[in-house]
């Protein structure tokens, strides 16, 4: 690996091949794809002490033009996950028995409220959140968050019985080692969850109907990646949802980026092969 002081290029991080070729461009960022097993990642990527202290405060340094992914909180999201969470874990509500959940990468609770609705009485539902503002908002509602990464090693967690990722994956930098992290806080047969995209599956840029956020995100995978990393790291997969996004209501968002200055990218609706994927895995 070679180093700069802002940036590093990197080995793809699923194959570890240094053989790449560059797929789009955005804020002065390259999205690069793997020539041996496709996946999409930013190479060079910021410096890890550069991602560290963006996914902490919510802003990006200079090198990104000053990037905010602080957001806010979407009170819709809360519905959204709720129908989400009780198609894919039907059989757990079914037996009305308390569960334990980490929401890791938990923003601004909206995984975390569309749980506590669904979840038997007595269960424990708890978040993480590295960013400070969205910590400390989801905490202001109520919300059991705490404010730190997912590190099993620095101390004695309590293990659970689930683990949801919901659009984190493309933030972290080494997925093999999240997920040593995710089985060290399960239970026995315990069930992780997690939800991203394909873009990977896609040929072109022009076939994704949305912003990339480089040099936010860091890593975008195809359903064989994502399929891949949780068969070699010890987990059967139970379901698999795929999720379109390309209606009207995307091609909306997108002209307001673009109005407000944002990279926006547009196609035609319901044309687009890319999916939301959301994936309920089993440990073995």
């Amino acid at each position: 690996m070679r180093m700069t002081k802002e940036r590093e290029l990197i080995p793809c991080p699923y194959c570890r091949s240094d053989s790449f070729e560059a797929w789009a461009e955005e804020r002065g960022f390259t999205a690069v794809r793997c020539r041996n097993c496709r996946l999409l990642y930013c190479n060079p990527r910021p410096a890890l002490p550069a991602i560290d202290s963006a996914v902490r405060s919510g802003a990006h340094g200079s090198d990104a033009g000053g990037l905010d992914v602080t957001s806010r909180r979407v009170p819709r999201r809360v519905l959204r996950y709720q129908r989400i969470f009780d198609e894919m874990f039907d059989d757990l509500w079914a037996a009305g028995k308390p569960v334990s959940w980490m929401d890791v990468g938990a923003g601004y609770g909206e995984v975390l409220e569309a749980l506590l609705v669904l979840a038997p009485k007595g269960s424990r539902i708890v978040g993480l959140e590295p960013m400070h503002p969205k910590a400390e908002k989801a905490r202001e509602r109520g919300l059991s968050v705490v404010e730190d990464y997912l590190r099993p090693e620095h101390g004695r967690v309590e293990r659970v019985q689930v683990v949801s990722t919901v659009d984190v994956f493309s933030h972290i930098p080494d997925f093999w080692e999240f997920l040593l992290s995710v089985k060290a806080v399960l239970q026995p047969g315990g069930e992780f969850f997690v939800e991203t995209g394909n873009l990977a599956d896609l040929q072109h840029r022009e076939e994704f109907p949305g912003e990339l956020g480089l040099p936010d995100h860091l890593v975008f995978a195809g359903e064989s990646h994502l399929l891949g990393f949780l068969e070699r790291a010890g987990f059967d997969v139970v379901r698999i949802r795929r999720e379109r996004i390309d209606g009207l209501l995307n091609l909306g968002k997108n002209v307001i980026k673009k109005l407000i200055g944002r990279p926006a990218q547009f196609g035609m609706p319901y044309t687009s092969a890319y999916r939301q994927l959301q994936v309920r895995a089993r440990l073995r």
